[in-house]
């Protein structure tokens, strides 16, 4: 009996079996990417820029880009961006501190700000339903502040603490040391900062007249993304922001890049900290991709990851195998005319001169060998930097905005993916000659600097005779 009724079901049901290898996963990752929601851009009459991206989420980030920074400020005023950043949220004209406070406490948001060398933001964290509480007191607090006297004093003397704590991260003053050696001579050498020096100077005065400067709405833009409507930044914008006047300020000076270096010798640390770069495409320069591939395939690697002669990466592996150091990545640094590409790395005395030349043969290398393999593995790994970057509302809404910055146009993911998969070994090579092959770099370094070679022998190392 059971054996009747089973064959027959035997007949009927066959099971659909499909390979994976049928249906590769690019062709519905790209549908999913342009199903993706575009944003909307507009322009108010007084030149400011709204941006909004729409999400189904109940929550949103808001963010006010401002093109200013450590880049576009005098010797004497040197830190006075980064120093409004602690007065900022102090007190305006048309709230007290206490009301300020309460306000904010009250509303839940996450309100954040940092400074870069081209680029000031001031952004929030909250709840759609308080968007407009939120966008309100964003624009209060930096175009109407009221620059307290008492604040003013209370935190030159916290900001002072925070230059001593920078000054003990070394990585922080290494890539400010290369900055000052790369375009020493320039507004782009100086440090978002400052020298403690300059925190006299800063009062109320010298403060407004900075922000009337450059805090304008020709330079700004307004982002939002979450789950808000454009109309309603709109109207927003036009409520809080319409009433802000442009006003001429001149632009920053011309950068001027040199290959040199600086190192400070100090042998109570236990190892150096090194970085070497030459300069490097701008932000919106088509060599950018290229070349954000090429560092992908030098890569990073450090002692808490797996290394020895199995490793993908070439450098990881040759610096593993032969405890060349103690980790090492390749950086890619953008702004809007010029950029930093180089590696940094920490190592011993003894090891400096040997991963040096380590990263410098894979330079050669990708400036005449680098193999298709590598450069597919890289390209997945910056794919996926661009995606995590945008996956929460925050990390878009400063993609967006440096973007709206600089370009003046937001590329969607999937044309940035397709440019990205239009890249091969033979286009990082070409621009890699361009940008690496006998170019005189910039290299600093901190801590026990005796083992690193001479200047004249690492712009040696920049070049291998042809035969």
């Amino acid at each position: 009996m059971f054996k009747s009724i089973a064959q027959p079901l035997t007949r009927l049901w066959s099971p659909l079996k499909y390979s994976l290898r049928n249906y590769p996963f690019p062709v519905p990752y790209q549908k999913f990417l342009m199903n993706l929601p575009q944003i909307e851009c507009s322009v108010l009459d007084n030149g400011l820029t709204v941006v909004s991206e729409e999400r189904e989420c109940y929550n949103a980030c808001v963010g006010l880009y401002i093109n200013g920074g450590s880049r576009y400020e005098s010797l004497f005023e040197n830190g006075i961006a980064h120093f409004f950043e602690h007065i900022a949220f102090k007190g305006t004209c048309a709230r007290t501190k206490t009301l300020l406070e309460k306000q904010m406490s009250s509303v839940g948001a996450r309100f954040k700000c940092f400074t870069t060398r081209e680029m000031v933001v001031y952004y929030a964290e909250c709840l759609c339903e308080d968007l407009p509480l939120v966008v309100d007191i964003l624009s209060d607090c930096v175009f109407n502040n009221s620059y307290s006297g008492p604040e003013i004093t209370q935190q030159k003397k916290v900001v002072y603490l925070e230059m001593l704590e920078h000054d003990k991260d070394h990585n922080e003053t290494l890539f400010d040391y290369l900055h000052s050696t790369a375009f020493q001579g320039t507004s782009l050498a100086q440090t978002v900062m400052g020298p403690s020096s300059n925190l006299y100077n800063f009062n109320g005065c010298t403060i407004s007249r900075y922000l009337q400067r450059l805090f304008d709405p020709t330079r700004t833009v307004l982002v939002a993304v979450g789950g808000v409507k454009h109309e309603q930044m709109m109207c927003l914008a036009s409520s809080y922001l319409s009433k802000l006047q442009p006003t001429k300020c001149v632009d920053t000076e011309q950068y001027r890049f040199t290959g040199s270096e600086v190192r400070y010798r100090d042998d109570s640390m236990p190892m150096a900290n090194v970085a070497c770069a030459v300069e490097g495409p701008s932000f919106c320069d088509p060599d950018n991709l290229a070349m954000a591939v090429a560092a992908n395939v030098v890569g990073g690697w450090d002692r808490s990851q797996p290394g020895g002669v199995d490793h993908s990466v070439r450098v990881a592996r040759v610096a593993s195998s032969g405890d060349f150091c103690e980790s090492y990545k390749a950086f890619n640094i953008n702004y809007k005319d010029t950029g930093l590409w180089g590696v940094q790395f920490m190592a011993s005395s003894l090891q400096l001169e040997d991963m040096l030349y380590a990263v410098q043969d894979q330079w050669m290398r990708l400036c005449t060998m680098v193999t298709d393999s590598e450069v597919e593995r890289a390209k997945r790994e910056l794919k996926t930097q661009l995606l995590s970057n945008t996956e929460s509302c925050t990390g878009a809404c400063h993609e967006i905005g440096r973007w709206m910055l600089y370009n003046g146009h937001w590329p969607p993911l999937y044309e940035q993916m397709l440019k990205i998969d239009k890249i091969f070994a033979s286009d990082v090579k070409d621009v890699c000659n361009r940008y690496i092959y006998d170019k005189c770099p910039a290299v600093a370094a901190i801590g026990q600097t005796e083992g690193l070679p001479e200047y004249t022998r690492i712009r040696a190392g920049m070049y291998w005779l042809r035969l």
